[in-house]
């Protein structure tokens, strides 16, 4: 099906059409079965998908094919009702993050792997992300308390992959082949390799400077800051390795929680909650991040009974959402004294 796809199909060929939007809908179908490692590497074992599927998924959100879904899934998030929209984005988002780790590993574990296909692989991984969540267009339905946890996860992953491979890559780009036969060829090679690199760190830049500066990516930036401090000092110790000075990193702001009561907790993650959410059968308070990730997955189960999550197993503690607020805004004010 891919295959056949991406031979007809170019950028701009889906605008104003149907057909997008059905081949969408087809896409969505088959995304369960989707393997990174099987179907989206060089040298996977089984059938390679990897340039039809990026094709197509790029075309899709070009041609603006993808609206819809955004549009259903931010609902469905919203409401706690997740269906295949918010399902489908969310295992599209970790493909795109698994399978950039799948190719940095291989490089740097595999001598027989192709430092200049690899980093062409990573580029693909960088702007397809980049569409995918942050854009104008895709970044407020990723902005969502319960839904950013997908968005943030994947741009970590993506981002401490890429660092990782970076010195790797360089040094081949330096390296000289005694060989005056094939050096003219190789320093081609190089210099092309050098420029899809920079076209990387380029992307990978727009990404964390686009999370930092657009209104829209606010809700992104807090929670990264509250959540996600041990691995953006990670973040920075790698760019720093790998001499890469251009991110604009956000600090870290985690809670305080030495005088935090148990009831602010989430119940999986044991860190303050945001916007809470308490499971009937098991009297357990989780985040609605928490909760999200539960039901984003093909069989959702409470894991404290093992008991199906439905519409009906969970509701919103508004009342505690305000104590929360409460307690956060009286931590900032006594730490500004």
């Amino acid at each position: 099906m891919f295959g056949i796809i991406q031979l007809w199909c170019k950028k701009g060929q889906f605008k104003n059409s149907n057909i997008g939007e059905t081949i969408a809908f087809g896409l969505m179908q088959l995304s369960e079965y989707l393997d990174a490692e099987e179907h989206l590497l060089p040298h996977g074992t089984g059938l390679n998908l990897d340039s039809a599927w990026f094709k197509i998924m790029y075309i899709l959100y070009t041609d603006g094919c993808l609206l819809g879904v955004y549009h259903k899934a931010a609902l469905q998030i919203k409401s706690l009702r997740v269906g295949n929209e918010a399902r489908w984005l969310a295992r599209v988002v970790e493909v795109v993050a698994t399978r950039n780790n799948l190719v940095t590993m291989k490089l740097l574990k595999c001598r027989s792997w192709d430092s200049y296909q690899a980093v062409q692989l990573i580029i693909k991984s960088l702007y397809l992300l980049k569409g995918l969540v942050f854009s104008s267009h895709s970044v407020e339905t990723f902005s969502s308390f319960g839904f950013a946890r997908v968005a943030l996860t994947a741009l970590i992953q993506v981002t401490s992959s890429t660092l990782a491979v970076i010195p790797t890559i360089r040094a081949e780009c330096a390296l000289p082949n005694i060989d005056r036969a094939k050096r003219n060829a190789d320093e081609f090679r190089q210099h092309h390799m050098r420029e899809v690199l920079d076209d990387a760190i380029m992307a990978l830049t727009f990404i964390w400077n686009y999370l930092m500066i657009s209104p829209k990516s606010k809700t992104l930036l807090t929670i990264l800051k509250r959540d996600y401090g041990e691995e953006l000092n990670r973040i920075n110790s790698s760019a720093t390795k790998a001499d890469i000075q251009i991110f604009l990193l956000p600090q870290a702001e985690e809670d305080d929680m030495a005088n935090c009561p148990d009831r602010l907790l989430d119940g999986v993650t044991m860190s303050v909650m945001e916007s809470p959410v308490l499971l009937h059968k098991s009297q357990v308070t989780v985040d609605e991040s928490t909760l999200v990730y539960l039901l984003l997955q093909k069989s959702p189960q409470c894991p404290f009974t093992r008991t199906p999550l439905d519409h009906d197993s969970f509701c919103r503690l508004p009342d505690l959402q305000q104590e929360i607020h409460a307690w956060r805004k009286e931590g900032s004010c006594s730490h500004h004294e």
